[in-house]
């Protein structure tokens, strides 16, 4: 984390993206939630129940959250099992109502029935499709195919060479494969950095689109790619547009990326005509982070100060304990995304 503790440190610092001024019309964001415990993503169900995984790389006891109407919130799926998990960046809920968590920490996935509140089951990822240092980050959801396409950036002792990989679940059977791994579009673009993040996968599952923490690319793959023994994966990938430095990122119905610009602190627009910064965090805060389309229409983003954890400041907690979960009207153009 040397590279992102220094040389992003001094981005932040100065909120200057190296990719573009902001847009003449920005888009105006407004505060869902505040809380003093740092969070990680949102995932926003098709009836409004809104849940909010909690950084790794935060203080709560609790891995996982639902934000309640009004403004607390409940470990989920309850104390013990929120406690219990190792830790959770990336969830999504299927149509059908199944909330598949992604344990980082234990290398599990967990499919949970979120209106029966039942556990549906659990997957153990074989130690095969892991290197030494997987760091499981976000997940495409393809569920066209029943499966989930993890993004492994691997450096997860922060220091270590990358050897980023997707790796490929099957829902249904618990089957999983590590494909692609050290692709070059899966690679840091700079000396030092932090390899395969941001993923995610269009409304009609067509393609998966991924990039570098520390890449200025967006790529883009086939799902069918992902078929068989994935062996189709590394000759399908093709270069789709520019981005900054960024955590997450998701899609619409429209082909408009999102993207959680860290080096300007500011929600970024991406497409193949070009990339451009639409819509800033609040003063005094940084490192925009997981997003959500909610069923009003708006798209959710999660602003957690990760830059200034603990883990990235000598031991230090350099946040100021203002947490939030923001949300602003998407481009016009489209609205629903994943």
């Amino acid at each position: 984390m040397k590279y992102l503790s220094k040389t992003l440190a001094i981005s932040l610092a100065l909120g200057v993206s190296v990719l573009g001024a902001a847009s003449a019309q920005e888009l105006e964001t407004e505060i869902v939630a505040q809380h003093d415990t740092r969070f990680g993503d949102p995932f926003i169900t098709a009836d409004g129940r809104t849940f909010l995984s909690m950084s790794p790389l935060g203080s709560s006891e609790h891995r996982l959250h639902e934000l309640l109407d009004d403004g607390s919130l409940n470990p989920y799926p309850n104390d013990e099992m929120s406690r219990g998990f190792g830790g959770v960046i990336a969830a999504r809920v299927t149509d059908e109502g199944v909330m598949w968590i992604l344990d980082l920490g234990k290398r599990v996935f967990t499919g949970w029935d979120i209106n029966a509140n039942a556990l549906v089951r659990e997957i153990v990822l074989p130690d095969n499709v892991l290197v030494e240092h997987s760091f499981l980050q976000g997940y495409a959801l393809d569920q066209a195919r029943n499966r989930a396409i993890i993004a492994d950036m691997s450096q997860a002792d922060l220091s270590s060479a990358p050897v980023p990989a997707f790796i490929v679940v099957d829902l249904e059977t618990g089957a999983a494969q590590r494909v692609a791994q050290g692709h070059e579009a899966l690679m840091p673009e700079t000396d030092g950095g932090l390899a395969l993040n941001p993923i995610t996968i269009d409304p009609n599952y067509e393609f998966v689109y991924f990039g570098a923490l520390n890449g200025r690319t967006i790529y883009r793959v086939p799902t069918a790619s992902f078929d068989g023994d994935g062996s189709a994966v590394a000759r399908t990938i093709e270069r789709h547009s520019e981005k900054s430095f960024s955590d997450g990122m998701t899609i619409d119905d429209a082909g408009n990326i999102y993207v959680a610009d860290i080096e300007a602190n500011a929600i970024g627009l991406s497409t193949p005509d070009g990339y451009r910064t639409i819509a800033p965090v609040p003063e005094g805060q940084s490192w925009p982070d997981g997003f959500a389309f909610g069923p009003d229409g708006f798209l959710y983003f999660t602003v957690n100060q990760l830059n200034r954890a603990a883990a990235l400041n000598n031991g230090d907690d350099m946040g100021n304990g203002e947490y939030l979960l923001m949300r602003f009207e998407p481009l016009a153009e489209g609205t629903v995304g994943r």
